[in-house]
């Protein structure tokens, strides 16, 4: 009797040891991140989305009453113009990242994250620089909203010396780039500081986080298409959004499983 559950015990160690073993990578995200960085369709679709946000701009300086922050009211038209952009897949590349946890079958980890930039080996989205450059040169200032861990007061950061290098308009002593402040990656007070200063004429971004607060009551997929449908008027025209196939809050809430994501298929 002993030995037989000596027995049954190894076997279930042994089980329990062949599932908890990682059996490789999944290549899960392959072909998102194949996509993003090798075709030219991903590269057409960001050039198009940054040249519609140049000709809007025009428009919306022309016009005093133009505000694309949902969290500006009242008072802004004296205000000095601004645009609000995400960094990261909206000014910055950082498909590299992406594909060395594809080819090592890691999970996406924050400490990862973090060695990544401090690296400071992202790249430009395609579109990107010539908008922001066109923003400049008509007094227009580019406001940076980032859920980056980062402290763009201190010379040596590594976001600021990546932005910098790569030829990004940014000052970091005129506090034009608001960082996430703890694990708070609701961007609604920052955009609502920018507004404070700023007459905000457009937003672009990568996520729907990155132009309205998704209550928790509404981050499910019904939620989140009926936010969608209640500002549809304003894609295109004040907030642009860049194509992210590669992470988001649009796969969090299809679930964490492939049953999960499976059931959604519509077939």
């Amino acid at each position: 009797m002993k030995r037989t559950g000596t027995l049954a015990v190894a076997l279930f160690s042994f089980v329990a040891l062949a599932f908890a073993t990682p059996v490789g990578p999944t290549y899960e995200n392959l072909n998102s991140v194949l996509w993003f960085q090798t075709s030219v369709d991903y590269q057409a679709n960001a050039t198009q989305t940054y040249r519609s946000a140049e000709k809007a701009l025009v428009r919306a300086l022309a016009n005093p009453r133009w505000t694309a922050a949902l969290e500006q009211t009242s008072k802004f038209q004296t205000l000095p113009p601004a645009v609000i952009l995400d960094l990261d897949e909206t000014v910055l590349d950082n498909s590299a990242h992406e594909a060395r946890l594809v080819a090592s079958g890691d999970r996406s980890n924050d400490a990862a994250w973090e060695s990544w930039m401090n690296e400071e080996s992202a790249g430009l989205i395609p579109g990107a620089l010539h908008f922001l450059q066109f923003a400049r040169a008509r007094g227009v200032t580019p406001l940076y909203v980032s859920n980056r861990t980062c402290d763009p007061t201190k010379a040596n950061d590594p976001t600021v010396k990546l932005l910098q290098k790569l030829g990004v308009p940014v000052d970091p002593a005129a506090a034009h780039v608001f960082c996430r402040q703890g694990a708070e990656s609701d961007k609604t007070a920052r955009r609502a500081k920018c507004a404070a200063k700023f007459h905000i004429l457009l937003l672009i971004g990568d996520q729907l986080g990155d132009f309205l607060t998704i209550p928790a009551a509404s981050a499910d997929l019904a939620g989140r298409q009926k936010l969608y449908q209640a500002h549809e008027a304003l894609w295109g025209e004040r907030w642009f959004q860049l194509p992210n196939p590669l992470y988001g809050s649009w796969l969090t809430a299809l679930g964490s499983t492939i049953d999960q994501k499976l059931s959604h298929l519509k077939k």
